[in-house]
């Protein structure tokens, strides 16, 4: 009914890194997380890289605004005849 009352030394098995038991090599637990750091990194690199540049409609359809939101720059699109832009 009553689960038996564990000694401190009993349960310290269970636990990486204590000395005298158990695994110490905690080598591939930093690896796996250098893995995980790198993998956010690139997304989110390659995320912002996605979105470098945002078109904005002008008041016209002749004409478009398009900003650099790396740089900050800002450029003016316009198209030279109406129709299909290449």
């Amino acid at each position: 009914m009553f689960q038996p009352v564990r000694k401190h030394n009993e349960y310290l098995g269970y636990r990486a890194g204590v000395p005298g038991t158990g695994s110490t090599n905690s080598m591939p637990i930093l690896i796996g997380a250098a893995l995980i750091a790198i993998a956010i990194l690139l997304s989110t690199f390659v995320t912002a890289l996605g979105t470098r540049y945002v078109g904005i409609e002008g008041p016209t359809e002749e004409s478009a605004w398009l900003v650099d939101r790396l740089t900050g720059s800002v450029y003016r699109c316009q198209a030279p005849e109406r129709g299909k832009a290449y």
